[in-house]
């Protein structure tokens, strides 16, 4: 148990003591000098600056400092966490993390002044949030649950025995209401009226397939030709493919089988019949029959034959969407929809998936307004006054 060193140096109190902190990727035994307060009339002595001291080195003492947190937050999350963490999320979740959130946001704010893991509090993380500038409230929360899991992880691995320095952290400004773009029936069946004719119809295939089934871009390109079940009419979403990596599903629930259409059927035997493939081929393969990069078909083939349909298109995700909005107007339960997306729970759907077209509210409330003349109550709603008979 150390007891540190009290010394006057110019008009303040200073202890100085020994720390076990890592310094150039190595573990050291370091001098440490800590401001204690200014000499004033309540700290006259180095006794009257004792349990300030003892408060700094009893956790030490405790041996509740690990080495590891005496590294700067940046340098943790960066040859700590996430080599720690990239076996265990999605490629696409380490990529939004990296080059989203941390290197755009993050770095250079907590390397100015560089704050070491140990040291960072909540008034730390509530001026990075304050201070970025141009973003919205829902990235800023993004941000805020990426640096909580850091901490997380850090108590979790036995690095910090502190309290989750973002547990008590807001996030500034308001929430926006989610407007993703949900591709209606007429909207596919435009599209599918500017694809000339000809060739394998891969652009046709995937958005004919995409808005009958709902699956992510992610599934899509994984799928094989074994997935098919031709008896049962299903397609069984086994695993998900990112970049070249291939992995599993999103989420447990996610890992289901999808019923298919007559509709979709046909667009699987068509494809079939042209590319006699064999069972685990890729349905949708590129070169080499690595599976289809999307990005590039989008870019090359789609957006030149819709650039003129004013915005039409906004990504393959509108297809997921709009199958759950275009089910949701045809007053197909939320529960129902969110098993064919394979959603945790319909609440998702209702929040992120499917959205009310502009004149279902009116159509209801009229529909309410009818059933209202209509009850035995003597109750009359005529558009001008109510009254009861």
């Amino acid at each position: 148990m150390q007891r540190g060193t009290i010394i006057r140096h110019r008009a303040s109190w200073t202890l100085l003591y020994w720390d076990w902190q890592y310094r150039d990727g190595k573990k050291k035994r370091v001098r440490v000098s800590r401001k204690l307060s200014p000499v004033s009339r309540e700290f006259p002595t180095r006794s009257s600056v004792r349990q300030l001291a003892d408060d700094i080195l009893a956790p030490l003492n405790r041996r509740q400092l690990q080495p590891e947190s005496s590294l700067r937050v940046s340098e943790f999350i960066e040859t700590v966490y996430f080599p720690a963490v990239e076996s265990e999320l999605r490629p696409s979740t380490i990529y939004s993390y990296k080059n989203a959130i941390y290197f755009p946001h993050l770095k250079k704010r907590l390397e100015k002044p560089p704050l070491r893991l140990r040291d960072f509090r909540p008034v730390h993380a509530q001026r990075i949030l304050r201070d970025i500038p141009d973003v919205g409230h829902t990235t800023l929360l993004h941000i805020k649950n990426f640096l909580s899991g850091v901490f997380r992880f850090a108590r979790r691995e036995g690095v910090l025995d502190t309290p989750n320095p973002l547990a008590d952290v807001t996030v500034p400004g308001r929430p926006v209401k989610f407007h993703g773009k949900a591709y209606s029936i007429d909207d596919v069946d435009i599209m599918l009226e500017n694809f000339p004719e000809g060739g394998d119809g891969t652009p046709v295939a995937i958005i004919l397939l995409l808005s009958l089934t709902g699956l992510r871009q992610s599934e899509i390109r994984a799928l094989r030709w074994e997935d098919w079940d031709e008896k049962r009419q299903v397609l069984h979403i086994r695993r998900s493919i990112w970049g070249t990596r291939l992995g599993p599903t999103k989420t447990i629930s996610s890992q289901n089988f999808v019923p298919l259409l007559k509709e979709a059927t046909d667009v699987l035997e068509q494809r079939r019949a042209w590319l006699s493939p064999q069972p685990t081929d890729y349905i949708f393969a590129g070169k080499k029959g690595r599976p289809l990069n999307l990005h590039n078909l989008e870019n090359r083939v789609i957006k030149p034959a819709l650039k003129h349909l004013g915005g039409l298109w906004v990504g393959f995700h509108g297809f997921r969407r709009g199958l759950a909005t275009n089910l949701l107007e045809a007053n197909i339960n939320p529960a129902i929809i969110a098993r064919i997306l394979r959603h945790e729970s319909a609440s998702v759907t209702l929040t992120y998936y499917a959205k009310a077209r502009e004149h279902e509210p009116r159509a209801a409330l009229e529909k309410l307004a009818e059933h209202i003349k209509n009850r035995p109550t003597g109750l009359i709603i005529d558009g001008k006054e109510a009254t009861h008979g």
